[in-house]
């Protein structure tokens, strides 16, 4: 008779971790959020407007996301080993949104420069 194989349960400092660090990262996320909503970055291309419609959609789905990873990994009934992953999936997800977000900046600043030295 063979006996099943069984993944170690998540250990509950390691998911009280993972909820930690991904409610600062959704604190992160509210912060480019906003930034991107400020009058300061308003894009002034079309393709910066695009970019920047972009990066709101994936700010909104990485929020929508988070807070369905960070309830499950709350609850106890449920084996977190899934949500674990999934929650490493969403800070990488957060990092390469966060770099678009630099390009954008970059772009808004590049674009406003130029526009300031032709008037």
């Amino acid at each position: 008779m063979k006996s099943k194989e069984r993944r170690p349960a998540v250990r509950e400092t390691e998911r009280n971790a993972l909820v930690l660090r991904l409610e600062r990262n959704q604190k992160d996320v509210d912060r480019l959020r906003d930034k991107l909503s400020s009058y300061r970055y308003e894009p002034k291309t079309h393709g910066l407007f695009e970019l920047r419609e972009s990066l709101r959609n994936g700010l909104e789905d990485l929020t929508r996301t988070n807070t369905e990873t960070i309830a499950s990994l709350r609850e106890k009934k449920r084996l977190a080993d899934s949500y674990v992953e999934k929650a490493k999936r969403q800070l990488a997800r957060f990092i390469l949104l966060h770099g678009s977000m630099e390009e954008y900046v970059q772009g808004v600043m590049v674009t406003q420069r130029a526009l300031e030295q032709t008037s």
